[in-house]
C-alpha cells in the first residue's frame, strides 16, 4: 500500500513539474531574461537618494539595496527609519522575477516581471496578502526604468476602487561611499 501511495505522489509531481513547464514556455517566459532582470537589481546594491523629491518635499528621501539569502534575494528598503518605511523584496521564482512589496498601506502585493526589451523592467500585478478586495488600495503594478549603473527611475501605480489612482515616479541616484 505505501508503494503504491509513493508511486501516486510521484506521478503528481511529475505531472505538476511538466504543468509548470508547459506553462512557462507557452506564456512566452524565458529564464535567461528574468536572470538578466534579476542582475539588474543586484546590481542596486548601495544607498541612493531621490533627484525628484516632488513626492516627498522636505523629507530626505532615501533608498537601500541589499543582496541577501546567498545572492537569491534582493531588499529594498525605501524611507529607511521612517514610520511610513517599506520593504520590497525580489527574487526568481523559477523562470520569472517576482517582487512583494511590503507596504505602509498594511498589505503586501505581488507581482511579476514580464519580459520587456530594453533598460525596463516592468511588474504586473499577481495578488497581495492583507488584501480584502481587489477595490481597496494597493500598489498594482512598478516599472523600473534603469538608467545607468548610477541612475534608475521607479512608477508605482496605487490602485483603488478597482483602477489606477495616482502614479508615483521616483528618480534615484547612487550616494557615493
Amino acid at each position: 500500500m505505501k508503494s503504491i501511495t509513493a508511486c501516486a505522489y510521484a506521478l503528481l509531481l511529475c505531472l505538476g513539474l511538466a504543468a509548470c513547464e508547459t506553462t512557462a514556455s507557452s506564456s512566452g517566459i524565458q529564464p535567461e531574461i528574468a536572470r538578466g532582470q534579476f542582475e539588474r537589481f543586484k546590481a542596486l546594491a548601495g544607498d541612493w537618494r531621490m533627484v525628484d523629491d516632488s513626492e516627498s518635499p522636505g523629507e530626505e528621501a532615501t533608498i537601500s539595496y541589499r543582496v541577501t539569502a546567498a545572492g537569491s534575494a534582493v531588499e529594498e528598503i525605501v524611507f529607511p527609519g521612517a514610520e511610513h518605511e517599506m520593504v520590497t523584496m525580489y527574487h526568481l521564482d523559477g523562470p520569472v522575477l517576482v517582487l512583494t512589496h511590503y507596504c505602509a498601506l498594511g498589505n503586501q502585493p505581488r507581482m511579476v516581471a514580464v519580459p520587456v526589451e530594453g533598460n525596463l523592467v516592468s511588474f504586473q500585478f499577481a495578488g497581495a496578502g492583507n488584501l480584502a478586495s481587489i477595490q481597496d488600495p494597493h500598489m498594482h503594478d512598478a516599472v523600473f526604468t534603469f538608467t545607468d549603473e548610477d541612475h534608475f527611475q521607479t512608477t508605482w501605480s496605487l490602485w483603488s476602487g478597482g483602477a489606477a489612482e495616482n502614479l508615483h515616479t521616483f528618480v534615484y541616484e547612487r550616494i557615493a561611499d
